[in-house]
């Protein structure tokens, strides 16, 4: 082979290794290939964590979990999360800036800049979708967090279902020696509660039936909101060594975060301010209108959504579950009510209080619902696939917890109670598939009926509302004290 023949070869062979090299870097990889426009099932809207649709989650309207032989409901206690609401006030003066900027800058990198991944892209019906996004203008500060319409109907068609369920409970005109209603104080709750009563009692009855009023510290349905030890702990799931922080900062984490922004046709990573607001505007508008795609859930893969939840799932599992030692102890009240209420043959029939799913979770605990054998970590995702906890299935929006007795025929254990958890039989092993002696509920929940409330519920904090009033009016004395004296 003659010198100049060698050099073309070493030149041809340069050229085609060179080639290859650049079809590979053009062959841009993120993720898998996925269609939100194209996908009827959607599954993974199952998977919002506390922004889940009730409408996915519920149990079945045809389940036969409440029929029990020779046995006939005689009771019902439940406490209720409020139905899908409209964004805090700081989403909406945030979000519509941060979205726009987004969509533009997305569809620029797939329309102009041609940055978009060839594995793992969009699809022309998803950026289409995105194109034609808008944030709706009636959202505004003015109605932060109000109930929505399908809110309304989240809850109207929760009693309609219950009293179908519990005919021989719900078939009585409203008396309020048979009902007792309770919410928070805020429009979401109350709507809930009247959305409720609507379904029970038919259109426009909220108008001929009051709610007990709440009081001024109301440890019974908001009890971490006078709780300074509440308060540390959600200090303390903010700081570096923290699960939630942890995860964060993980290979898994960190890798969906670019898996993301490669996908929208980034060449840099997204934040995880960015992330969230396409992430919490997704499973809101998707809640808000269930047979509509929402365009912002199609920048994310299945896979990426199962993450995210893990993520949210970690901050709810440490700020008020197992995460937490003294969480169930926050449910003093709310367990002591229910025990109370149905282990009366007489009183009101109905009990239902309407409340926040930091409420539901504390309560969850205090009962030992869903308990995993390991905790949540940061480390164990792969681990966790099938936990027990998962807040998309335990407090969606609506979510719901009914404690029913039931009057049997049984002369050792006349009475019994099936806990229902969103419409589903919670299952513990010491009853006989979902159904418990009331004997044993009595003793399995002694330890909150037994104890001082007001000294048990948050930790020996001393955050009892005396206890706080006092403080507050000592330091009102004192400074008067010291602006007299400084005259």
């Amino acid at each position: 082979m003659t010198r100049i023949c060698r050099l073309l070869w070493i030149v041809s062979i340069t050229l085609s290794i060179t080639a290859v090299q650049l079809a590979q870097a053009q062959n841009v990889r993120c993720c898998e290939d996925y269609c939100y426009s194209r996908d009827h099932d959607r599954s993974q809207a199952k998977r919002f964590a506390t922004k889940t649709s009730y409408e996915l989650i519920h149990g079945s309207s045809s389940s036969r979990e409440h029929i029990v032989p020779n046995c006939i409901p005689s009771k019902l206690w439940l406490l209720s999360r409020h139905g899908t609401r409209l964004p805090g006030k700081k989403d909406i003066q945030v979000l519509p800036q941060t979205l726009n900027n987004l969509r533009e800058s997305i569809l620029d990198n797939y329309d102009n800049r041609r940055t978009a991944p060839d594995i793992g892209r969009m699809c022309a019906d998803d950026l289409d979708l995105l194109r034609s996004w808008r944030w709706d203008r009636n959202i505004s500060v003015e109605y932060e967090s109000f109930l929505t319409d399908q809110g309304w109907s989240d809850l109207k068609l929760l009693a309609r279902r219950e009293k179908d369920r519990f005919n021989e409970v719900f078939n009585w005109p409203y008396d309020k020696q048979r009902y007792l209603f309770r919410h928070t104080k805020s429009q979401r709750t109350e709507a809930s509660f009247k959305a409720f009563v609507e379904g029970l009692f038919g259109d426009g009855a909220y108008n001929f039936i009051n709610a007990e009023p709440e009081p001024t510290d109301d440890t019974l349905l908001k009890p971490y909101d006078f709780c300074p030890a509440y308060d540390a702990n959600k200090d303390r799931n903010k700081q570096p060594d923290s699960e939630l922080n942890k995860f964060l900062r993980s290979r898994i984490y960190l890798q969906t975060l670019s898996d993301i922004s490669t996908r929208l046709g980034f060449r840099y990573n997204l934040s995880n301010d960015q992330i969230e607001a396409m992430w919490d505007i997704c499973r809101y508008e998707q809640a808000w209108h269930l047979q509509q795609y929402s365009p912002w859930c199609s920048v994310f893969t299945k896979n990426q959504v199962n993450i995210l939840e893990y993520k949210e799932d970690l901050r709810y599992y440490y700020q008020n579950s197992y995460g937490y030692e003294k969480s169930a102890d926050l449910a003093c009240y709310a367990v002591n009510d229910m025990v109370k209420s149905l282990g009366r043959s007489d009183g009101q029939q109905v009990i239902a209080y309407f409340t926040h799913e930091a409420e539901i979770q504390i309560f969850l605990t205090a009962l030992g619902a869903k308990k995993d054998r390991d905790s949540l970590r940061a480390e164990n995702y792969y681990a966790m696939q099938n936990r027990n906890f998962r807040s998309s299935e335990l407090t969606p929006f609506a979510a719901n917890l009914a404690a029913v007795r039931y009057q049997c025929a049984d002369p050792v254990e006349p009475v019994k109670v099936i806990f229902f958890l969103n419409e589903k039989a919670l299952m513990f092993d010491w009853c006989r598939v979902g159904l418990c002696d009331w004997s044993e509920v009595v003793r399995r929940y002694e330890r909150f009926t037994k104890a001082d409330c007001a000294k048990m519920y948050c930790g020996g904090s001393g955050a009892s509302s005396w206890t706080l009033h006092w403080t507050t009016m000592v330091g009102v004395v004192l400074t008067i004290v010291v602006s007299l004296l400084q005259r």
